[in-house]
């Protein structure tokens, strides 16, 4: 057991288990096994333990903790001492040694002089027999001498004769006394090298016939060792070795101290009473302050540890990667430190997922597929980009047009648009375009490469389609009656303008189209599926955008952009100095405040000195009252000053504080006036700046106008997510597309996502990094993106499969309520670079996209009750007939 200050500390007593008892709260040391009933004495315990003030009991190493001494204790037990000697020699020693009160190096040399010479009942020796060793085990010993008589009479020890043989013989040999040694006469048994007697092999055997002991086991080191291992020593004056209590069971030796000894202890340990109890004071102080000095050991640990965790978050430059913020990788459980994901593996979690973000809301998926949505936004925002040149007088929401794509009946928006790109294509066809494909040319390109084309397909360029429209580009499509006979200039065009080569099955979807009569085709057209109604327009909006038309208009967008820049520009430097005015009067402001601030302060200390001097003088005029005659004069002579004096000092004072209120009167109306006149200033600066803020939403709405350029994201979020809306401010009848779309992240974004693990020689910065593909992974199923991060896994091992890229995939959602753009406004951290202009985007049209979706809104409702009413009529129309 290891030693404190050379003594063994008892070990608190286990609490029994009592399910009764009230107080169940305990505190447990898993080192030692101890329980205490209280924080106190369970934290000074475990702090002694800790500290290096500990002996090791086998090894004597001081300056140790309480484990390590347990821990040498182990390692020098496992290599002890005690067995090197047979059994019943490590019994007679411990029997020699107990209750011996010698120092350790003089008990050493006792024990091991007495029992060099002497060999013990039960020992293991080796002996020489007839020139031969054997081992044997001694079974008894008997003492006899080496001067005998003549007539072979026993002696004594010491050689004189026995009782009564010393009358018997009155004249033996005198024995020579000095030359006396006692001899052994031992009888052994003799074994074999395993250990089992050889029978009928006892033999009577002299001393000189045993071999010494071997010396590299029977030692004085060794001896020492044992003793140590085996036996302790109390710390008081004269106190006897004892045997370990295990030991001494095992040896069944009694350790039941003397009377003589027993009185000694019981002295001392009153005397260890009282000392013990100063001693307990005195370690419960040195343990507190031991305590105070380790809690303020960790609370300046703690504050270091703070403060480099300040210096790394603030030689963070914001904004960063968003995927680097270190807000991710702050550990809550850890007083927020900061874990460098970079380096760690893969299945080690994310510390702190949500950032301290609300959950993002979750959007709405599209009903129709991803490629198709991509054909259908291209063609919307195309034809509502180019409404003006178009002569598009109509404008058309997205869920318009959507439902004249998918929808089976005859829909105005797609007659619209169909008659608004034929006509161009008309009018430029009439004005001898150089357009290859608009004139024709590549048309008959195609036939001259491919001359079997007019035999193999059965629709496109067959002879009764062009003989019922041979006529197409006669004339423009008139703007009346829903635009009749559209489809057969639709016809028309596909088989002179388009080849197989433009449109993905051309063949097909002509043959679909044609009809003998104009009522049939009508019928014809919203039966075409929705992807080939798709690959139309999408070929002739392709046709239209390279027209003189687009390009004269795109030129025109391009003037008018220049100029309202110019305008910005302006605006820019007016709202620059409005704000220089606010700044120095916000300046003077401040200084005037202060100076306020100041003589009041001079006042007050003024005041309160001129009170002190009052109270001073009147202490001392209570003083020369009090201790002087002539004082006392003085104030009666003062008593008699005549009554006019005493009028004329009152109306002296009158009249100067009637001047000073007017001093103040002035000095306020004078203060009012100029507050007021900077009150005008500033609302007449207010006025301005609010009039540049109107200029400034005027120029960018016009801008956004004439902006060709309309299908662009408004940003990324920290996944790379692209975020669209797609308003048509060209024509302002009707809402625009009334929702936020979601896209996923596009295949280049997917790669510098992958290239994250790869990259090893990160440049070291105080905050470190995020983590690579896996990092982003678990950070988005624990931000609730799951079906966005299942796809995200599968375009991962799509790319990394195949290193040219497959056709691309992706998906699209929507928001439609302007409570999803607050709380996704609230999800958006503008610590990221991505983010930061995402949500500054979404802020700046934030006010268009919220009217936009009301309106739409507003739209959809108007629209039920509409037809809620129609079919109201109709079944009281039926309940009549």
């Amino acid at each position: 057991m290891p030693l404190l200050n050379r003594k063994r500390i008892s070990q608190v007593l286990t609490i029994p288990y009592d399910p009764k008892r009230k107080r169940k709260e305990v505190w447990y040391l898993r080192s030692t096994n101890e329980v205490f009933t209280n924080y106190e004495s369970y934290i000074n315990r475990l702090t002694l333990y800790n500290q290096a003030v500990w002996e090791c009991e086998a090894t004597g190493r001081k300056n140790l903790t309480y484990k390590q001494a347990l821990e040498s204790e182990k390692s020098e037990h496992d290599k002890r001492m005690e067995y090197l000697f047979c059994k019943a020699l490590r019994k007679c020693i411990l029997e020699r040694v107990q209750f011996q009160t010698k120092r350790l190096d003089d008990l050493v040399d006792d024990t091991f002089n007495y029992f060099e010479d002497n060999f013990i009942q039960g020992e293991i020796i080796q002996c020489k027999l007839n020139e031969y060793d054997y081992y044997a085990e001694i079974i008894s010993t008997n003492e006899t001498t080496n001067n005998e008589s003549e007539n072979d009479v026993p002696r004594q020890p010491n050689g004189r004769l026995r009782f009564p043989d010393a009358f018997l013989h009155p004249e033996p040999k005198s024995p020579n006394i000095s030359n006396y040694t006692p001899k052994k006469q031992i009888k052994v048994q003799l074994i074999d090298q395993l250990g089992n007697s050889l029978e009928d092999c006892q033999r009577v055997i002299k001393e000189e016939q045993i071999h010494p002991r071997d010396p590299r086991i029977y030692n004085r080191l060794n001896m020492q060792s044992f003793i140590r291992e085996c036996c302790y020593k109390d710390s008081y004056m004269n106190a006897p070795w004892l045997i370990k209590p295990a030991i001494a069971s095992s040896y069944h030796i009694d350790t039941t101290l003397p009377d003589h000894l027993q009185e000694l202890y019981d002295r001392v340990s009153k005397k260890r009473k009282i000392s013990s109890m100063n001693e307990r004071d005195d370690a419960e102080k040195r343990a507190k302050r031991e305590e105070i000095q380790l809690l303020k050991a960790r609370q300046k640990e703690e504050r270091e540890r703070l403060r480099e965790e300040k210096r790394k978050q603030s030689a963070v430059k914001y904004p960063v990667e968003d995927l680097d913020l270190p807000i991710y990788r702050k550990d809550p459980n850890q007083n927020w430190s900061l874990v460098d994901m970079a380096s760690v593996k893969e299945d080690t979690a994310i510390p702190y997922p949500s950032g301290g973000r609300p959950e993002r809301p979750r959007p709405k998926p599209t009903s129709i597929t991803a490629d198709s949505f991509d054909l259908l936004v291209a063609t919307w925002s195309f034809m509502t980009v180019f409404a003006e040149p178009l002569n598009l007088t109509v404008a058309f929401s997205l869920d318009e047009f959507e439902m004249g794509v998918f929808g089976q009946e005859r829909s105005i928006v797609m007659a619209e648009y169909h008659a608004a790109l034929l006509n161009v294509i008309i009018r430029e066809r009439n004005e001898d375009t150089p357009n290859e494909v608009m004139n024709g040319d590549c048309m008959e390109d195609y036939l001259e490469e491919h001359p079997q084309v007019e035999t193999t397909m059965g629709g496109w360029r067959n002879k009764d389609q062009l003989k019922l429209t041979s006529k197409w580009d006669h004339r423009e499509i008139r703007n009346s009656h829903e635009r009749r006979g559209w489809e057969a200039v639709l016809m028309g065009c596909l088989n002179d303008v388009a080849t197989p080569d433009l449109i993905d099955d051309l063949d097909e979807i002509v043959t679909h189209l044609y009809a003998s009569t104009a009522a049939e085709r009508e019928k014809r057209y919203p039966a075409l599926t929705p992807l080939h109604k798709l690959r139309v327009l999408t070929f002739l909006t392709d046709v239209v955008n390279e027209s003189m038309l687009i390009r004269n208009y795109m030129d025109y967008c391009q003037e008018q952009i220049t100029e309202y820049r110019k305008q910005k520009i302006e605006l820019n430097k007016e709202a620059k100095i409005l704000a220089s005015k606010r700044n120095r009067m916000d300046k003077e402001e401040k200084e005037k405040l202060e100076e306020e601030d100041g003589n009041t302060s001079n006042h007050s200390s003024e005041a309160e000195e001129e009170e002190e001097e009052d109270d001073d003088d009147e202490e001392e005029n209570e003083d020369e009252d009090s201790d002087s005659s002539d004082t006392r004069l003085m104030n009666r002579e003062h008593r008699h000053i005549s009554r006019q004096e005493k009028l004329k000092q009152k109306q002296k004072e009158k009249e100067e504080l009637e001047r000073q209120y007017a001093e103040q009167r002035q000095v306020a109306k004078a203060k009012t006036q100029e507050q007021r006149q900077k009150a005008i200033e500033r609302r007449k600066l207010e006025e301005e700046e609010r009039m540049i803020r109107k200029k400034e939403e005027h120029l960018e709405t016009s801008m956004r106008r004439y902006m060709t350029l309309r299908i662009r994201p408004l940003g990324k979020d920290r996944f790379s997510n692209r975020y669209y809306y797609f308003d048509n401010i060209g024509i302002s009848n009707t809402h625009g597309s009334g929702k936020l779309y979601v896209n996923s992240p596009s295949d280049g974004d997917i790669l510098l996502m992958m290239e994250r693990d790869d990259v090893t020689d990160w440049p070291e910065r105080p905050w470190g990094y995020g983590g690579g593909v896996w990092f982003i992974k678990q950070l988005m199923q624990e931000q609730g993106l799951v079906e966005e991060c299942e796809w995200l896994a599968r375009r991962i091992s799509e790319l990394q499969a195949n290193p040219v890229p497959t056709e691309y995939r992706g998906w699209w959602k929507y928001y439609e309520e302007p409570e999803e753009i607050e709380k996704l406004l609230s999800w958006l951290n503008p610590k990221g670079v991505r983010e930061n202009k995402l949500k500054n985007e979404i802020l700046k049209q934030q006010s268009i996209i919220i009217d936009s979706m009301k309106k739409r809104a507003n739209a959809r409702q108007a629209k039920l009750e509409v037809n809620t009413k129609r079919s109201t009529r109709s079944k009281s129309l039926l309940n009549k007939s």
